[in-house]
């Protein structure tokens, strides 16, 4: 399935025009073309139309993974690299690089950062990551008005910068949404997703604690929604690492594990 053929689908399944569909973000008219496969759409603006329209972003792109269009080759290669990261394998995400490498032409920016952050995330360090592509993921964030699309490209860019500077990011957003509260479920999922991730770097580069406690409490501050429930969970698991305690943290693995969750925290296990 296509990214036109998906964005089809899940408009008519809504009773959408594609006018509403598009939702001011996109002319009506390219939208159009996008349906018919004729255009092509900035990751970004693809984004901003699905979360606006409370679409599943994961749920869209694994209807699209199997897709063979030569429009869009990348969508394949991009569900990989989740699956390698997700799975930790550092050997298919070699075997990635190796294949990206060996094309002729230059790989997208956004297929070079998923490639470089799922290392990143994998590796628990950015150091192996291209000085200029940091630089302009980087930059790209700082011009970023927060919005659900900002907290979601900074939920998992946060790998990619030194610790200092993604504290400095990191309590931007946080700023930005006590400003402007938004309890839909998906700017809840992608700023407690900051939040989770930024202590997740926090325990593996060693920062300072003062920095897990601002993200712990931001965390505390977020409504009670079953749709960031497992993320105070992670906050509580997170905390006590910080303050030592290993009591409470040893009874957070064991629900986690119990639950079927633990993965998530597999590694900063021993």
């Amino acid at each position: 399935m296509t990214i036109g053929e998906a964005l089809k689908q899940a408009r008519l399944h809504r009773g959408l025009t594609q006018e509403q569909m598009a939702n001011g973000i996109i002319s009506e008219s390219f939208y159009s073309k996008v349906e018919r496969d004729v255009h092509q759409i900035d990751t970004n603006l693809l984004l901003n139309i699905l979360i606006s329209q409370h679409i599943d972003v994961g749920s869209f792109f694994s209807r699209i993974s199997n897709q063979t269009s030569k429009k869009e080759p990348d969508f394949d290669l991009m569900n990989q690299i989740s699956f390698a990261q997700n799975n930790r394998d550092l050997d298919k995400l070699d075997k990635i690089a190796r294949e990206i490498k060996s094309r002729k032409e230059k790989p997208s920016f956004w297929l070079q950062f998923r490639l470089e952050n799922a290392y990143a995330w994998v590796l628990h360090s950015g150091d192996q990551i291209d000085p200029q592509l940091r630089k302009k993921v980087k930059a790209i964030i700082v011009d970023e008005n927060w919005n659900r699309t900002a907290y979601h490209y900074l939920s998992q860019a946060v790998i990619f910068l030194d610790i200092d500077d993604a504290y400095q990011l990191v309590n931007s957003a946080f700023r930005a949404y006590r400003k402007r509260p938004d309890t839909d479920t998906f700017t809840l999922q992608f700023v407690a997703m900051i939040a989770v991730n930024f202590l997740n770097c926090c325990y593996h580069k060693h920062a300072n604690k003062e920095y897990a406690e601002s993200a712990v409490q931001f965390l505390r501050e977020l409504p009670i929604d079953g749709a960031i429930g497992i993320n105070s969970v992670l906050g509580t698991y997170y905390e006590a690492l910080f303050n030592n305690d290993h009591a409470t943290a040893d009874k957070v693995v064991d629900v986690l594990r119990k639950s079927g969750y633990v993965s998530l925290i597999e590694d900063t296990l021993e």
